[in-house]
């Protein structure tokens, strides 16, 4: 090696031994900060608890983050939204004032999933805390000659807005959501099953197909319902099949997986006479309402099954006649246990 070259070698070690020096004690004094704050964590039921939920995010800080006496909150809520979950993260100052606040919807329903992402997400807002007060801390004003050491007054720090985050599949990795417009609206669209009582002499098989429009918290439905045809017969075998088209509406107020609703039928009634001299063919216009009472599971991101029971009364009267003489009346009121399948669209 000849001297120049030893020389320019000597110039990059001790430039490399410099940075290596500043970066070790800008490290060192970025440690000696470790941002807190006081839990306030609520979640649905089935969900993580907060000691859970607080061991996530201790464990990747290195550090309990949560103490009683920190100056600011951090409010975690994880609660349906629709038929959907959703968190949410809220900054607040030691005196209630509000820093800033954050949603995280849920796209798989998972609800441990969604409580690791947001545990993480509060992570990483507590490590850039930590960062802006070692980086931002103001140096002590200049002593004056009559007056003792006088301490820094402490940094105040506000925490920068985080990306949404949103829970995925295990698996997969959490990615951010694209912006919903309209407010949380949604579309569903699906098909149902279930069995009346007080339609006819027996119970019936009825089927229907649906659109549901929703929002947060309500949601409008239109319907198409049909029954199966069920026969009813005298002693001497004669008797008369019936079924009926209904066309309904319903609006619901939604809370989490539940939901109560105000019902409304209108339709026709369809009866045939059978086995007997003269059959013949008559209608009769059906009205009902009444109220439904429902609760949804949610499968993936899309797909939910939702049980529902229903109480209605008859608002028209009907009697049906054979040989002239009367052999069934609609009864007042009916029930209607039922399952449905839908997809949901935002």
């Amino acid at each position: 090696m000849n001297v120049a070259s030893g020389r320019r070698f000597g110039r990059a070690a001790s430039l490399a031994a410099a940075l290596l020096a500043l970066m070790t004690a800008r490290a060192g004094h970025a440690r000696t900060v470790a941002a807190t704050a006081r839990l306030d964590y609520a979640a649905a039921t089935g969900c993580p608890t907060a000691d859970e939920f607080q061991a996530v995010v201790d464990g990747r800080l290195g550090y309990e983050a949560f103490r009683d006496d920190a100056p600011d909150r951090v409010v975690v809520r994880i609660e349906w939204s629709g038929r959907a979950l959703e968190g949410r993260l809220d900054w607040q100052h030691v005196g209630g004032g509000a820093i800033g606040e954050q949603t995280f919807p849920s796209r798989s329903g998972d609800c441990t999933e969604l409580t690791r992402a947001m545990a993480f997400a509060l992570a990483v807002q507590l490590q850039l805390m930590a960062a802006t007060a070692a980086d931002v801390r103001p140096a002590p004003p200049p002593a004056r000659p009559d007056a003792g050491p006088t301490a820094p007054p402490p940094a105040q720090v506000i925490p920068a807005p985080l990306p949404p985050v949103v829970a995925a599949p295990a698996g997969q990795r959490a990615e951010a959501p694209p912006a919903t417009a309209g407010g949380g609206r949604w579309l569903a669209v699906g098909a149902g099953a279930a069995a009346g009582v007080g339609l006819a002499d027996d119970p019936v098989a009825l089927g229907r197909l649906f659109v549901t429009l929703g929002w947060t918290h309500a949601a409008l439905e239109l319907e198409a319902e049909s029954s199966l045809p069920s026969t009813t017969r005298r002693a001497d075998g004669a008797g008369f099949s019936q079924f009926q088209l209904l066309a309904g509406l319903a609006g619901c107020g939604v809370r989490g997986s539940f939901s109560a609703c105000a019902v409304g039928k209108a339709g026709q009634l369809r009866v045939t006479g059978q086995d007997v001299d003269v059959p013949a063919t008559a209608t009769g216009l059906v009205v009902q309402a009444g109220v439904r009472l429902a609760a949804g599971h949610t499968f993936g991101h899309r797909t939910y099954i939702t049980g529902r029971a229903e109480g209605l009364a008859r608002l028209t009267q009907g009697t049906v006649t054979l040989d002239s003489m009367a052999v069934w009346k609609t009864p007042p009121v009916a029930a209607v246990l039922g399952i449905d399948v839908a997809v949901r669209f935002e």
